[in-house]
């Protein structure tokens, strides 16, 4: 099954050239952590938005889902 992800900010880097969204083939159960363990942005990766609300990384991804990652962000 398919999902989009869409890396916000400097998360581009764990998307191949940079790209800030592409589509994933995942297996079926896959949850949020597992794709983002795979992508290597577990540890970046701040906030998760699923189909454009806030979701936990054990929720497990469905076809068609589309994921946003974003990152922390600090202020000076």
């Amino acid at each position: 099954m398919t999902v989009t992800v869409h890396m916000h900010g400097n998360l581009r880097r764990f998307l191949t050239g940079g790209a800030d969204r592409t589509v994933l083939e995942v297996a079926p159960g896959t949850t949020i952590e597992a794709l983002l363990v795979g992508l290597g942005a577990e540890r970046d990766t701040w906030l998760v938005a699923l189909n454009g609300a806030t979701a936990d990384r054990d929720h497990v991804l469905h076809a068609d889902d589309q994921l946003d990652c974003f990152e922390p962000v600090a202020a000076g």
